[in-house]
């Protein structure tokens, strides 16, 4: 992966956006998504899925590091979308 120079937040994929952040983060991140949105009723897959679509458009609106920001939550929303999707 080439550095943030060369490319937008978007041209990143999920995978690389969430590795732009160190083990802490990401467990923080998915910790807050889950206080901030359980509350709510809306820590289930199909919310944080539509969720992460509307932050992910929000994202183009946006500075290049706030975007940035803004893709990796979404990134995290999708990802904790995933693993609360019941098993079968």
């Amino acid at each position: 992966m080439s550095g943030l120079m060369s490319n937008t937040p978007e041209d990143f994929s999920d995978d690389e956006l969430l590795d732009l952040l160190s083990d802490d983060q990401l467990i923080e991140l998915d910790q807050s998504i889950a206080d901030m949105f359980g509350a709510e009723g809306l820590d289930r897959p199909e919310a944080l899925v539509v969720l992460a679509r509307v932050y992910t458009m929000r994202a183009a609106e946006r500075d290049e590091a706030s975007a940035l920001a803004l893709l990796q939550l979404a990134a995290a929303m999708r990802r904790r979308a995933e693993r609360l999707k019941p098993r079968q």
